[in-house]
Parts: structure tokens; sequence; C-alpha cells
């Protein structure tokens, strides 16, 4: 799989919000890769709604062509961010 395919599956898992286990399953990464995921919220102006989306980057692979240092946003859904 390409960077660029990588990247455009790790955004659809994240638009899902598919649990680490499951991203790293999915996207069959080499040896040694992690996943660090993380929750971005925020209140939609002029009012009380929550909107969260889940971001996250591929690191500490054994062959660095293989990171993606830069983070890869998931899309945007309702409620805040799950935990908060």
């Amino acid at each position: 799989m390409s960077m660029e395919d990588t990247q455009k599956r790790l955004k659809e898992l994240l638009s899902k919000g598919a649990s680490q286990e499951e991203m790293l399953r999915k996207l069959s990464l080499a040896e040694g890769c992690g996943i660090k995921v993380s929750c971005e919220e925020q209140i939609v102006a002029g009012t009380e709604k929550k909107i969260h989306r889940w971001c996250g980057y591929i690191t500490h692979c054994d062959d660095p062509a293989e990171s993606i240092p830069e983070t890869v946003y998931g899309a945007w859904m309702d409620g805040g961010c799950p935990g908060k």
C-alpha cells in the first residue's frame, strides 16, 4: 500500500471511530508501527452542540518510510469526545 493509500485508509478508519487495534489490523502496517490517536472536540458556533473528530498518525515503524508523521483527520461527528 502506498503512503497516499495508507493516509486515505487511516482517514476512513478515523471517520468511523475504529479502535487502534482495528486500525493496525486493517492498515497492514509494517513491523514495529504504532498509531497515535486522539480526539478533538468543538462547540458549534452559536449553539450548545458539540462535535468531535478523531485524529491520528503512524509512527515508530522499523522502516521510517512507512511512518506518517503528520496528523490525519477524520470526519466531524455529532457529540463530544467519548469519555469527556
